[in-house]
């Protein structure tokens, strides 16, 4: 089970580029020999990072699908990495650099974190009435239809 967690960090800290905060987000776990995000630069050797990370440090976006609990159906996993377009307290909109926007629902449940000083990869603890346009920030979420944001790490401006 810890390497299922353990993978399933890697990605997400690849996709984030920001470490620990994505597997404090993410919640999830990911099947052996996951393969990279959709988009995801080419695995060659000049791009690749010092832990072969095959650049994935510095994906925009990408979709991955983990099993469900208990091995029961499939869930989709989403994130984004970009600027704040839009937030209230129910929805965030994110765009990547290549112009790819994606919203994602908010609730209660989502974890939020702040990292305006870069120091910390995991932040500090946030609200979402704390995330403001303009800021760069890291969005993981669920869902195939319907975005739900798992958890929102926020850079600043």
């Amino acid at each position: 089970m810890w390497k299922k967690i353990a993978i399933a960090g890697g990605v997400c800290a690849a996709v984030a580029g920001i470490g620990t905060a994505a597997v404090a987000t993410s919640g999830s776990s990911a099947p052996s020999g996951a393969s990279a995000p959709s988009g995801s630069p080419s695995s060659t050797a000049k791009h690749a990072g010092k832990h072969g990370d095959s650049g994935l440090r510095h994906a925009l976006h990408g979709q991955w699908v983990t099993p469900g609990k208990d091995g029961k159906g499939f869930v989709t996993h989403d994130a984004i990495r970009g600027t704040v377009m839009a937030v209230t307290p129910t929805s965030i909109t994110v765009q990547a650099s290549d112009k790819v926007s994606q919203t994602f629902t908010v609730s209660g449940d989502t974890k939020v974190r702040m990292r305006a000083d870069k120091k910390g990869a995991k932040g500090t603890k946030g609200t979402i009435a704390q995330v403001h346009t303009g800021d760069k920030a890291l969005v993981i979420g669920t869902g195939t239809t319907t975005l739900a944001a798992n958890g929102i790490l926020d850079a600043g401006k």
